[in-house]
């Protein structure tokens, strides 16, 4: 099965958020459900989350110019945070205070079986998403989603999937929260479902905030990244020692990397031109994802 783009799962993403949104909006109108008008509200937050992520993946392509020298990619890091905002403020924010109002002034459902039937629907379409979202996050093969997800690479996808799991859950908490609330006759269930909604969706922003500031602060590949590169530079021909490998997220999907190395003492100019081309064609077919490559050298010959 092929796995399935950056773009498809952001698009797929999306569109279950905007279903979520028409959906759950006219049903809760209906039945005055706490819990649904919550899906409806983190439906809102995550559209308006994937948006900022769209634009920022956008806006951080834009080629370099004289006042950005090192182009745009950071700009990413900074939506991503407005990303995470709106999760907090619109989906948590709405969610617990008509959970909370929905406790203190209690309202009767009607039609408990239409936002049953809704909530039901929101598990299979988000469930979806997520898979998409795992997919594309493993799609080596070899890590599981947990290590891809600590990694700082993929920040679109990670947002997508964390936003879907978050959506699955809640309207599973949801799902159970109404049908308490249809076999006990008791609203208070009703209102702890949103309460538990916002609660996930707060847990949910705080994660996504911390991975943007590591980014934003300059984090590192994963180790086993890190290790690969020393693998591969280390055994360039002419290459006699690697002093130092630095290569950290400068952008959504970049990495820059920068290099100390010592030389062979007998290599000439032109010898050492194709030296570090090779080095750079190396290092770029096993992490394509490098954008920017610095190298120093501290060959005795150069040195003089």
């Amino acid at each position: 099965m092929a796995t399935p783009t950056r773009g498809r799962v952001v698009l797929v993403s999306f569109l279950v958020d905007l279903f979520d949104i028409v959906t759950n909006l006219i049903v809760a109108i209906i039945t005055g459900s706490a819990v649904v008008f919550a899906e409806m509200a983190q439906g809102i937050a995550d559209s308006l989350g994937s948006a900022f992520l769209v634009i920022g993946d956008r806006r951080a392509g834009r080629p370099r110019d004289e006042e950005h020298p090192l182009g745009y990619e950071r700009e990413a890091f900074f939506w991503a945070v407005l990303s995470a905002v709106a999760m907090l403020f619109v989906g948590a924010g709405l969610s617990g205070l008509r959970g909370y109002r929905q406790l203190t002034d209690p309202q009767e459902l009607s039609d408990s079986w239409l936002a049953i039937g809704v909530l039901v629907l929101a598990i299979v379409t988000n469930s979806y998403a997520v898979s998409l979202s795992v997919r594309n996050l493993t799609e080596n093969g070899i890590h599981g989603v947990i290590d891809r997800f600590r990694e700082g690479s993929q920040p679109l996808v990670k947002s997508a999937l964390l936003r879907d799991v978050i959506g699955t859950t809640t309207s599973i908490i949801g799902l159970v929260a109404l049908i308490l609330y249809a076999a006990l006759d008791a609203v208070e269930f009703d209102a702890a479902g949103a309460i538990a909604a916002a609660v996930m969706m707060s847990f949910a922003a705080v994660v996504l905030m911390a991975q943007a500031r590591g980014l934003i602060t300059g984090q590192s590949v994963p180790e086993r990244d890190l290790e690969r590169l020393r693998i591969v530079v280390s055994g360039t021909p002419g290459v006699e020692a690697l002093n130092s490998l630095v290569a950290v997220h400068s952008g959504a999907n970049h990495v820059r990397v920068e290099l100390d190395l010592d030389l062979e003492d007998d290599l000439e100019t032109n010898d050492i031109e194709v030296l570090l081309d090779e080095v750079e064609a190396r290092i770029r077919e096993e992490m394509p994802e490098v954008s920017d490559l610095r190298v120093d050298l501290n060959s005795s010959d150069l040195l003089g």
